[in-house]
């Protein structure tokens, strides 16, 4: 399901209120210029070394920055790092990276809250995802539901999706049930902007039905103190992102 391309949204970089406004509204964020092209096709380069990019599967890599100095500094990323501080509330730890290669043909997310997974304070938590090239709903875009946010952590239900080798298997398990009135929107994210989401923010993404790859990383943040789900996947653990 897709729906209305994204809106320009203030910039951090340029009117941090308005920004932090617009997020308090939306339940997401848009900034732009967050990474050069150098640094994502360097991104782009250390994932390829990776054994799931070497066996041909390309799936998601787990908590990349426990292997890598590359993706352990994307997580410190002092851009990032200093918006999410905004959207938390103070300061924070990196709690999780996720590298997608998304392959020509991989299925996308079901709609869901990243919290369900993460249970910590709804304010205390923010997902970041950057995209490494232009995303465009073709490529496998992702798809908002602003307000959304709002919401309480929604019932699911049980889909009957088959398991895809080049996806998490939580894209699929199960899907939210969102109420009636939300109207989806696609999430228009160019090459070096990074998409930041509520825990609570109800998002999904599409089918990659290009003949390229996607490459984005997912890196996420849970302000310093807050309990939250380790998860038995993931393995979250508490990061210092000021080192």
């Amino acid at each position: 399901m897709t729906g209305g391309g994204s809106i320009r949204l203030p910039q951090f970089a340029d009117d941090p209120e308005g920004a932090l406004r617009s997020y308090c509204m939306l339940g997401y964020h848009i900034e732009e210029y967050v990474w050069t092209s150098f640094e994502c096709e360097a991104l782009i380069r250390a994932a390829k070394t990776s054994r799931s990019a070497k066996d041909g599967k390309f799936a998601p890599l787990m908590q990349p920055h426990r292997e890598d100095p590359a993706f352990l500094d994307a997580l410190r990323n002092r851009k990032i790092v200093a918006i999410a501080e905004k959207l938390v509330g103070g300061p924070l730890s990196g709690l999780q990276s996720v590298f997608y290669f998304t392959k020509p043909g991989t299925f996308g997310f079901t709609m869901h809250q990243d919290n369900r997974f993460v249970e910590t304070a709804p304010d205390a938590f923010v997902s970041t995802w950057s995209a490494m090239q232009d995303v465009t709903p073709e490529m496998g875009g992702l798809v908002g539901y602003p307000g959304s946010h709002n919401e309480p952590i929604l019932p699911t239900v049980k889909t009957s999706r088959s398991p895809d080798a080049g996806q998490d298997h939580n894209a699929y398990q199960e899907e939210a049930v969102l109420p009636i009135g939300y109207e989806p929107l696609d999430l228009i994210v160019p090459a070096g902007a990074v998409l930041f989401m509520h825990a609570h923010f109800v998002h999904s993404s599409l089918q990659n039905c290009s003949d390229q790859f996607r490459y984005s990383l997912l890196l996420t943040y849970v302000r310093s103190g807050e309990r939250f789900r380790a998860g038995a996947n993931a393995n979250r653990t508490e990061v210092d992102v000021y080192s």
